[in-house]
């Protein structure tokens, strides 16, 4: 008799490109860390999938992250929705995201989410590891990063500024870069982050959902 395994895809919801560059190649880096960590030898983790509202997508955000979870629930296990914080991670849960998982758990009670909230812009999040930056910057990169990246008021001016070159052009096209700092930041560096912390915590409990709901024991 063949051993119970874990499925595990999911869907991410995000406010921009650069933000599903980012945070696609990380979530499947972290999803499989965690769920190898929970389940070891027993689970299968799926590449992430990019979501959104189907055209014509409704006009409120609330509405339009609904639809999106609705329309890859059949592919997903458990969806992640981001927003930035804007400096206020607490009000931004509330405002941006808690009303759409509320909207998607009255069609799916059971829907399985997690919000990913960074404290001010997702770009806070690819300042953390020096090693990252060495192709830029070489041993001048640990110095030349924030020491506390979350506390930068502008964490995307603070990315451009470090990755710029020669006649303020980048290296790589901006997606390939973000794509590159999600598939390469190291996660212990991101534990760091308190808002990484929460945010891993609660992607923690995610797996636990869904692997109740596919008949693990509690």
């Amino acid at each position: 008799m063949s051993r119970k395994r874990l499925y595990l895809r999911a869907g991410l919801y995000a406010e921009g490109r650069s933000d599903y560059d980012f945070l696609l190649p990380l979530l499947n880096r972290l999803l499989s860390s965690l769920a190898s960590s929970l389940f070891p030898g027993a689970c299968d983790v799926e590449d992430s999938l990019g979501i959104d509202a189907p055209y014509p997508a409704p006009s409120e955000r609330a509405e339009r992250i609904a639809a999106a979870i609705a329309d890859r629930r059949a592919e997903c296990t458990l969806f992640v929705i981001h927003a930035d914080g804007a400096g206020d991670p607490r009000y931004a849960r509330q405002s941006c995201l808690d009303p759409g998982i509320d909207a998607a758990r009255r069609a799916s009670p059971d829907v399985v989410t997690v919000p990913c909230v960074p404290v001010r812009e997702t770009e806070a999040w690819l300042l953390v590891d020096a090693e990252v930056f060495r192709p830029w910057l070489g041993s001048d990169a640990h110095s030349a990063l924030p020491a506390e990246p979350e506390r930068e008021a502008d964490p995307k001016l603070t990315l451009g500024r470090l990755l710029k070159v020669k006649e303020g052009r980048m290296r790589r096209k901006p997606e390939r870069l973000y794509r590159l700092f999600g598939e390469e930041v190291s996660l212990e560096a991101l534990r760091a982050l308190p808002a990484f912390q929460l945010f891993e915590a609660e992607l923690v409990e995610a797996i636990r959902a869904v692997a109740r709901s596919q008949g693990w024991p509690r």
